[in-house]
């Protein structure tokens, strides 16, 4: 039986004949327990920890550095390890449309997903709060794997069925949500050459962030040149890892309370 660790506990437990069922987590938002057992989201609360880890303190802290250093990206490009129930995309499009990101004119977010939740189960998922978010999901769920296409207005998505082993992402990425599925169950996701294998595709001052606190995690980061800071974690989950690559005259802050090579594609939203 897997062990849990303080700085990384399984995500919610193994109970893999009850995979692809829908988990109310404390929040009151849903959450779909997954092929290894654990879930998706935090049970603590499955919106509290996508906007507290991914969405404030990932994209808005870099936001927040874009400001300090007089340089904000017209488009920002996000990649997200883990599409799943796409939680962490409809938030980044929630924080879009109330303008939150200061002359940041639109989005290229990329995302691999090996195992996709089925159509019948993202349907019982409540996550969005008005008719623009309805259309988004639908849409980002709906759309094309392996191709960009514009799920709304100003936000294109590629989403890519592939092994993150073997991903190679588009350049100048800004911002890393890295939400696989544990250490215990995906270890070969949380190795120091899964992110040597990034780094060269990344911004100056690109921001990760991730639920996963493990000591080998945070070397493997370090040694691949990123700074890393361990943040208050949201709900009761103890900490949450914070990863700043290339950092080049910048403090970390603490805690954000916001809210072959492809050479970036061509998006349809523009």
């Amino acid at each position: 039986m897997q062990q849990k660790t303080k700085s990384c506990p399984l995500k919610d437990g193994f109970f893999d004949n009850l995979s692809g069922q829908v988990v109310m987590t404390e929040d009151g938002s849903p959450t779909i327990r997954g092929p290894w057992g654990e879930t998706y989201h935090s049970v603590s609360g499955a919106v509290l920890e996508s906007q507290y880890v991914y969405v404030d303190n990932g994209l808005g802290y870099f936001t927040h550095l874009g400001i300090l250093e007089g340089i904000i990206p017209s488009r920002m490009h996000i990649l997200e390890m883990g599409l799943g129930t796409g939680l962490n995309a409809l938030l980044t499009y929630r924080q879009m449309i109330h303008g939150t990101f200061p002359a940041t004119d639109s989005i290229f977010y990329e995302a691999a997903e090996l195992f996709p939740p089925a159509a019948k189960i993202l349907e019982q998922l409540n996550y969005t709060a008005s008719e623009e978010e309805d259309a988004f999901f639908r849409n980002m769920h709906r759309g094309p794997w392996n191709e960009p296409f514009c799920p709304a207005p100003g936000f294109t998505l590629l989403k890519r069925k592939e092994n993150f082993v073997n991903y190679v992402p588009g350049k100048e990425i800004h911002v890393i949500y890295y939400d696989a599925f544990s250490p215990a169950v995906q270890p070969e996701l949380w190795t120091g050459d899964i992110f040597e294998k990034i780094a060269p595709f990344l911004a100056q001052n690109a921001v990760l962030t991730t639920y996963c606190c493990r000591g080998s995690v945070r070397k493997s980061l370090k040694d691949a040149g990123f700074m890393t800071e361990r943040l208050p974690g949201p709900g009761r989950k103890r900490h949450i890892l914070r990863a700043v690559y290339g950092v080049q005259h910048l403090r970390i802050t603490g805690v954000m309370d916001l809210k072959g090579s492809i050479a970036l594609w061509k998006t349809p939203c523009e």
